[in-house]
């Protein structure tokens, strides 16, 4: 896809678009849930679990995402998709290249931009540090908003 601009504020910027993120290589597959928590503490951490064990015929473990000290974070329910997302978006390959492929970073996000915009100044280099993660299941949209590099683990499903 040719990449596309738009005039805002009185500048140029590339569209938003999705791309698939590979925390661990083995990922092509649909994801069934999302779960997630906060962990408010010195060091705050965003725990999300991504529930791939609960697909029929999908992956044998889930996926722990560890995002520390991230910026913002907004879910929903996979139905409503009300909260601002690309239009197109990757999809798995093989018997799951109907479902949309569950991790992505979402590139020139406008959400990710207004938090920049916000903490840094417009010459800062680290305004473009702030990377928008979307992390999508059967029934679960997480977008979330960071400055580091998430941790990521496959983890025994709970029984």
């Amino acid at each position: 896809m040719p990449e596309e601009t738009v005039f805002e504020s009185g500048r140029y910027r590339a569209m938003e678009q999705a791309r698939k993120w590979l925390p661990q290589p083995e990922i092509d597959f649909a994801c069934a849930d999302i779960s997630y928590w906060w962990a408010s503490e010195m060091g705050a951490a965003l725990i999300a679990v991504m529930h791939f064990s609960r697909v029929v015929d999908g992956f044998s473990k889930d996926l722990e995402i560890t995002f520390r000290n991230p910026l913002a974070v907004q879910w929903e329910e996979e139905s409503f998709g009300l909260v601002e997302s690309t239009e197109e978006l990757p999809k798995c390959s093989g018997k799951f290249s109907g479902w949309t492929h569950p991790t992505l970073i979402v590139d020139n996000s406008r959400w990710a931009g207004r938090y920049a915009a916000r903490k840094y100044s417009e010459s800062d280099a680290r305004a473009g540090a702030i990377t928008h993660y979307f992390l999508v299941s059967m029934n679960d949209l997480l977008h979330v908003l960071t400055e580091r590099v998430p941790e990521t683990r496959w983890i025994k499903p709970d029984a």
